[in-house]
């Protein structure tokens, strides 16, 4: 499809790839292709020379023409011989598969330094699939890998398919005509807007493949059984008792017929390829079941069956082996040990559980980890008022995860709010940047399973204690725009009001009721939950003493008083809607001998119906539910009384904040030098270093322009002595090794005005750590202390602290993270949310500090973090901090081998554990 003149075998670079991890192995990666099949993807061995050249003769003459400018079969032969060598940064090929047919190649070839020439050929019976653009995005990230900054490629300007997926890549691109060729020069390093395509991109095919999973036409039980406590017996019973629209099937060798469903014995005997797979058989069995789905042609698997990871390394093993067997052959897999999924859409009604799930059609998309937890919130919000849209029980999460589910019901019309709950994450960057665009049209609810400790550290830093996993998983929300919740009860109740209420533009509520208790205990809770219980204007009152003039109050809260009726309640919340200066109304209601809360609710709703800003209600004692209008176009949630439903709105108006707020890109620092700091730390690493040096502390933070105290590092009092002349008295000495709690070992001295003090400092810090190194630092003017710290964690790569430092930083114990790299207005709000911000303002004479400048320093740390990710942790503290002057006096950094993490933008499905994650990265 590209121009590239074939290279003779003898020309091809077969060096091994200098630095780094070459794509050595053979086995790679699955993706997802544009219609929503599956693409394995991996680097070119030897052993592909047969599909290398059965893949090139079955391409048609045009295609080997855009692709070598020649349609001769010959030059494709001898390119085939050079593609089955290539294996190196000069020149590198990647495979598309499906199953064992190649279907296309992608290559890179080194033209200089900085840049290397890019090579497509799709098989014609595969075009338009998006196979392309899949090996491109994959070939893109081995040529960052390898150092290269830019790709080029000659195409023939009547390849538009080849322009247009190049160009549909995002990535900047420069184009020059020379007479029937188009010249493209791709710089590789993903900005903002290829990393939003790529995101769509998967985003679609996502959707695809999960299609026909989620609302199949057809449906198969393998398992299902005459025995009424046999899970099988059970999922075919539900299916049918909840009107499912489609063909079902059953599978079992032993019967005919199961609860009048005609019944194969196996699935390879099924009369058609059926959409979805249903499999409650013993784990035994699921690979056999998982093999014959997959000749058969089914598209998708949900796997009841338990025995698998969560029951030890045999079971790991199995379910590897059955999520390889579904790869193969194309199938994506829900589970296993789940208890299903649900689709209540009246043109599917599928509820291919085994539990007694309400069917009602409802406006929730539920994903869970836990079957049982599920269930439990199905019921609830069935009773509660709000019905799902659909239900997917997670389990295992071998394939399909909560970011699959997050892209796909993004675009689906009838989830109007998702919920999840989450044990735990397979992709936690890719999560917060799919959350966060979604986050913009559709509220993202969770509840996080394992708020525990993360446990004994590796590190001794104040940053690495602080970071349990609980306090990086809400760092991690707040970020994506999720709205995290305690409870399962807080869920149902938030989605109630996202579900069927405009978001409240502001936080100021007004309550009304017929009770001043109930409404009082609203006020209360109105503060825990971030809203203002406004003071109505007097334009407002007047309108309310028009409506009921003898009310006990007209102030907010407004007590109608006992005998207060439908009409009095409904003119209230009228004339409360129509103030400028409220943005939420509850109203709470008691019932009584004189009241009707029958019409009390239909009222409210009735007046609720024509309003722009969100209304609850509260029947004190009564039924949680909801109560709609007469015309049933629009309903209010009722709650059985005021704190649920003032708790409710509050997280409502978060999502109102997080709707319409607009993330700025991280930060990134045009003048850091991360290549030096880079080597500088891999250097360490490689001499068997843990901790830096001071001197190397210093280094790596001056490439980030971290401002650190004048210093130097001596080995004697008489070194000490001539440092201190240098500097000047008075200064401050200490332990010089980067691995030490200085102040707990007594190993600083401060405050030093001449040099018998000095030497006698230096006598003493020796002492408790013979054979150390000391710094003698200038003593800077005092000033607010903070700590800013980093780390490297397992799960969610480089994380960013900023909080009280000195010694206040473990007692106070006050400090806020963010997952890096961050950009300045997230840096502002941590630094703006710490308890004792007000000391950066002057608090009591204090030195005003300014909070860009802690901002600032925040979001280069964060940056350091990012670009070395073997920084395991990262201390400075304290911070000295007067006006806009920051100074760091203590640093603390240890260094390691940089965790595995996921590539939080490149389009791939986890892979099994027995096959290499990181197969394509250089």
């Amino acid at each position: 499809m590209s121009a590239v003149p074939p290279v003779p075998a003898e020309a091809v670079d077969q060096r091994p790839v200098s630095g780094g991890v070459g794509p050595a192995l053979s086995v790679g990666v699955d993706a997802v292709a544009a219609d929503g099949g599956l693409i394995h993807i991996r680097v070119v061995t030897p052993e592909d020379w047969d599909a290398l050249a059965d893949l090139h003769e079955r391409a048609s003459d045009r295609s080997l023409y855009h692709r070598f400018f020649s349609a001769s079969r010959v030059t494709a032969r001898q390119h085939v011989a050079a593609l089955a060598r290539a294996g190196c940064a000069d020149h590198c090929a990647l495979l598309a598969l499906i199953g064992n047919l190649a279907v296309g190649v992608a290559e890179l070839q080194r033209v200089s330094d900085t840049d290397a020439e890019i090579a497509l050929l799709v098989d014609d019976a595969q075009q338009g699939r998006g196979i392309g653009t899949l090996l491109a995005e994959h070939l893109a990230q081995n040529a960052r890998g390898y150092g290269y900054r830019r790709l080029v490629a000659e195409v023939l300007s009547d390849n538009l398919d080849l322009l247009l997926l190049l160009a549909d890549l995002r990535l900047p691109t420069r184009f020059t005509y020379e007479g029937t060729t188009v010249r493209l020069v791709i710089d590789v390093q993903q900005d903002a807007a290829a990393v939003a395509a790529s995101d769509h991109r998967e985003a679609l095919a996502d959707a695809a493949s999960l299609a026909r999973i989620l609302a199949p036409r057809s449906v198969a039980v393998v398992g299902a059984s005459k025995r009424i406590a046999n899970i099988g017996h059970q999922v075919l019973r539900e299916i049918r008792r909840g009107g499912f629209t489609g063909t079902v099937y059953a599978v079992n060798p032993h019967h005919d017929w199961v609860l009048d469903v005609p019944c194969v014995a196996t699935a390879a005997d099924l009369p058609e390829a059926v959409d979805l797979a249903v499999i409650a058989v013993p784990a035994r069995q699921v690979l056999g079941v998982a093999e014959g789905c997959g000749r058969r042609g089914v598209h998708g698997m949900v796997i009841l069956s338990s025995g698998f990871s969560e029951c030890g390394t045999t079971g790991r093993t199995l379910e590897q082996e059955v999520l390889s067997t579904a790869r193969r052959f194309g199938m994506r897999l829900v589970g296993p040990n789940c208890l299903g999924l649900m689709n209540t859409d009246p043109l599917v009604r599928l509820n291919a559980t085994f539990a007694d799930l309400p069917m009602d059609d409802g406006a929730v998309g539920l994903a869970s980890q836990s079957g049982a937890l599920g269930i439990a919130l199905l019921q609830t919000a069935a009773r509660s008022g709000v019905g799902a849209a659909q239900f997917v029980s997670l389990g295992n999460k071998s394939d399909v995860s909560g970011n699959d589910l997050l892209m796909t019901w993004e675009r689906d019309a009838r989830v109007k709010v998702i919920a999840l709950y989450l044990e735990s994450f397979g992709n936690p960057r890719k999560f917060a940047r799919i959350a966060r665009r979604i986050a913009r049209t559709k509220p993202i609810i969770a509840i996080k399973g394992g708020r525990t400790p993360a446990g004994a550290l590796a590190g001794r830093s104040h940053t690495a204690a602080a970071a349990s996993s609980d306090v990086v998983v809400e760092a991690l929300f707040e970020q994506a725009g999720v709205l995290r919740v305690d409870t399962m009860q807080e869920l149902v109740d938030a989605a109630r009001v996202l579900a069927t209420q405009p978001a409240p533009t502001g936080p100021r509520i007004a309550i009304v009721g017929n009770s001043g208790g109930p409404q009082i205990l609203a006020a209360d809770a109105a503060f825990g939950a971030g809203l203002d219980v406004v003071t109505l204007s007097d334009m407002t009152m007047c309108r309310l003493r028009e409506v009921a003039p003898h009310a006990a109050s007209h102030a907010n809260p407004v007590d109608l008083g006992a005998a207060a009726d439908a009409d009095q309640m409904g003119g209230a919340v009228q004339a409360l809607l129509g103030a400028a200066e409220v943005d939420i109304v509850l109203a709470a209601f008691t019932e009584t001998a004189v009241g009707d809360s029958v019409a009390v609710l239909e009222r409210i709703a009735e007046v609720a119906a024509r309003a722009d800003k969100p209304v609850v209600a509260a029947h004190v004692g009564g039924i949680p539910g909801v109560v709609a209008n007469a015309s049933g176009s629009a309903s209010v949630p009722v709650y059985d009384f005021p704190e649920p439903a003032v708790r409710a709105v509050g997280v409502a108006r978060r999502y109102a904040g997080i709707r319409t707020s607009r993330p700025a890109p991280p930060r990134r620092l045009h003048h850091a030098d991360a290549a030096a700091a880079g080597v500088l730390v891999e250097t360490a690493l490689a001499d068997g270093q843990s901790w830096l040096t001071a001197e190397q502390q210093s280094a790596v933070l001056s490439f980030y322009g971290v401002p650190v105290c004048d210093q130097h590092v001596v080995a004697d009092a008489d070194e000490a002595v001539r440092a201190a002349a240098g500097l000047g008295y008075p200064v401050v000495l200490k332990a010089a090794d980067g691995g030490l709690h200085k102040t707990e070992l007594g190993a600083i001295r401060v405050g030093i005005g001449d040099e018998a003090s000095l030497r006698s400092a230096v006598r003493d810090i020796l002492a408790v750590v013979p054979g150390s190194r000391l710094l003698v630092q200038r003593t800077i003017q005092p000033g607010t202390e903070l700590i800013v710290g980093a780390l490297q964690d397992a799960q969610f790569g480089p994380v960013v602290m900023v909080g009280a430092g000195g010694v206040l930083a473990d007692l106070l114990a006050d400090r806020r993270f963010a997952l890096a790299p961050v950009d300045l207005p997230t840096a502002l709000d941590l630094v703006d949310e710490l308890r004792t911000a007000a000391l950066l303002d002057g608090y009591r004479g204090g030195p005003v500090v300014s909070r860009a400048a802690v901002a600032d320093l925040v979001t280069r740390i964060a940056q350091l973090a990012d670009d070395v990710p073997q920084i395991a942790e990262l201390d400075l503290n304290p911070v000295i901090c007067r006006g806009s002057s920051l100074t760091v006096v203590d640093a603390r950094i240890r260094v390691a081998a940089a965790p595995d993490l996921p590539d939080p933008v490149l389009r791939r499905l986890a892979a099994p554990a027995n096959r290499a994650v990181e197969v394509l990265r250089p």
